[in-house]
């Protein structure tokens, strides 16, 4: 993420934050049995998208930026007409699945959600 200061209209400091992407994690996808099959193809795209060691070696991992993410969300294209719609529900399960630790570890440290 990237932090933007600009000025609102009362003149206050106002952050604008973009996102620019995220490591691949291991995690729990939840979609719906006729999308599951799809589900090896989907991450192994992924896998050949993302960026090695985006942020350098200290920070390590595959990183999906957004460029790669609207590459994933293409993916089917390469499909019949019939398969296309539960490729795109593997894709959007497959990123909500590795969105959802970020989101759930950034509450938790917020202070917006019980520790477990």
């Amino acid at each position: 993420m990237s932090l933007d200061f600009k000025d609102d209209e009362s003149g206050n400091p106002e952050p604008e934050v973009s996102f620019i992407g995220f490591a691949l994690t291991d995690c729990e996808v939840k979609l719906a049995a006729l999308s599951v099959k799809y589900l090896r193809a989907v991450h192994r795209t992924a896998l050949e998208l993302a960026v090695p060691n985006r942020f350098g070696l200290e920070t390590g991992g595959f990183w999906l930026t957004n460029d790669q993410i609207e590459q994933l969300r293409r993916l089917p294209e390469y499909y019949t007409p019939a398969e296309a719609d539960n490729v795109a529900q593997a894709i959007e399960a497959y990123l909500k699945a590795q969105l959802r630790e970020f989101y759930s570890s950034t509450a938790e440290r917020s202070g917006a959600l019980p520790d477990h």
